[in-house]
């Protein structure tokens, strides 16, 4: 017998990158170099596997539970290189979710970053100025 496992995935937050900078060839004929730029934004994310007869009760729960955990590590996260910021959340996360009756294998929690990369766009002072000011 097999166990069909249901994973879901808890968005912590997200946040801006630095703007990445590129050089490219000016295609209008010219061989001028252009500055072009692009933003992108990475998001964290925990997901956690379980077997198929969750509830979405249950659901909630590890979501409150994460959320309140991400709480506490993102203020731990302050720390000199944010050291204490995986423990705490762990500790936290592992307290709420004994609290709620909810069990979880270490195995069945996992850490996930993605990035999302915007489009390049040609980088002009005067429009980067403006929008600095706003």
């Amino acid at each position: 017998m097999t166990i069909k496992m249901t994973t879901r995935d808890f968005e912590l937050g997200s946040i801006d990158g630095l703007p990445e900078f590129r050089v490219v060839m000016d295609s209008n004929g010219f061989l001028l170099p252009v500055l072009e730029t692009r933003k992108t934004t990475l998001k964290a994310f925990v997901s956690i596997e379980r077997s198929d007869n969750v509830n979405e009760e249950t659901w909630k729960a590890f979501g409150q539970c994460i959320m309140l955990a991400a709480a506490g590590a993102a203020f731990a996260g302050f720390t000199p290189g944010g050291i204490a910021a995986m423990p705490v959340f762990m500790h936290t996360f592992g307290t709420c979710a004994t609290s709620k009756g909810l069990e979880l294998a270490a195995s069945q929690i996992r850490f996930r970053t993605e990035t999302l990369y915007g489009e390049w766009e040609r980088f002009t002072f005067v429009e980067t100025a403006n929008q600095n000011l706003k």
